[in-house]
């Protein structure tokens, strides 16, 4: 497990990555000293699909406002700003990897937004949060990451209110159709990806005392990033916060969707009241 954390943290980190993050902005003439959460959308939703995908699942996991929202896995923080500046929620955000934590904080600063979000850096399987602390718990591309899954339902079923909800976007495995292709955006190697399948991944819900509401397969760069990612190469493409080689994870992809070996879900989940 340890040698899992390892991996998915190095397969995160990025130098200096606020300062690039920076850097790019105020080369495409963004305001940062005028910034909000908006300024930084165009670099900070690191899943396939981008904003429009963010807004999907918004909506269909039902947000609404004053919310209390964990953010478990919020990378640099793009879908807690979003749900913070659009709806009024008072999130908790964390990661895995500190580069992402650190960029995250000083995002979320500068879009005047520090006072309704709280960053830290942990384990989603080990949540330091009390029971029944949220109405939702969101994850956007986070779960392919986690070897435990059933640990990582089981906590965001306990830190939930009775009637709360966990909505996440995940690429599941399709069995009998081979391996995806690697490098992936969130994996590079098979030794720290882990899919299961779409019926592994709903009974491991329901064993957690989910039900589930909603599952859907998208398109679009949406649920899990599988099929094609609207958001065009370039210095504000997903490779400034992923790294140099994102055309090509992003192009295996979409092979590997296009192909049926991974499916795109995105779910949403109770925890009855």
């Amino acid at each position: 497990m340890t040698d899992t954390v390892s991996s998915v943290q190095s397969h995160y980190r990025m130098d200096d990555l606020t300062a690039r993050i920076l850097a790019a902005l105020e080369a495409a003439g963004r305001d940062i000293n005028g910034a909000n959460a908006e300024t930084f959308y165009p670099v900070d939703q690191l899943h396939g699909g981008g904003l429009d995908s963010t807004r999907a699942q918004a909506e269909l996991a039902g947000v609404s406002e004053a919310m209390r929202v964990l953010d478990a896995g919020c990378g640099i923080g793009g879908g807690a700003r979003f749900l913070a500046h659009t709806y009024n929620c008072q999130v908790e955000a964390m990661d895995l990897t500190q580069e992402f934590v650190d960029t995250a904080i000083r995002l979320t600063e500068l879009s005047g937004l520090a006072a309704q979000i709280s960053i830290r850096q942990g384990d989603v399987t080990k949540l330091p949060f009390a029971d029944a602390s949220f109405d939702l718990v969101w994850c956007q591309n986070v779960t392919m990451n986690v070897e435990d899954k059933p640990r990582l339902f089981a906590e965001a079923y306990r830190v939930l209110r009775q009637g709360g909800r966990y909505t996440f976007s995940h690429a599941a495995e399709v069995a009998g159709s081979g391996a995806p292709y690697y490098p992936l955006p969130f994996a590079r190697t098979a030794d720290y990806s882990f899919l299961g399948s779409e019926d592994q991944i709903l009974a491991w819900l329901e064993g957690a005392g989910f039900r589930v509401l909603e599952n859907r397969s998208e398109g679009g760069g949406g649920a899990g990033g599988a099929g094609p990612d609207p958001r065009p190469p370039g210095p504000l493409g997903p490779g400034l916060v992923m790294g140099d080689d994102m055309a090509e994870r992003g192009a295996n992809m979409q092979r590997s969707a296009s192909e049926g070996r991974i499916k795109g879900m995105l779910v949403v989940a109770e925890r009855p009241a």
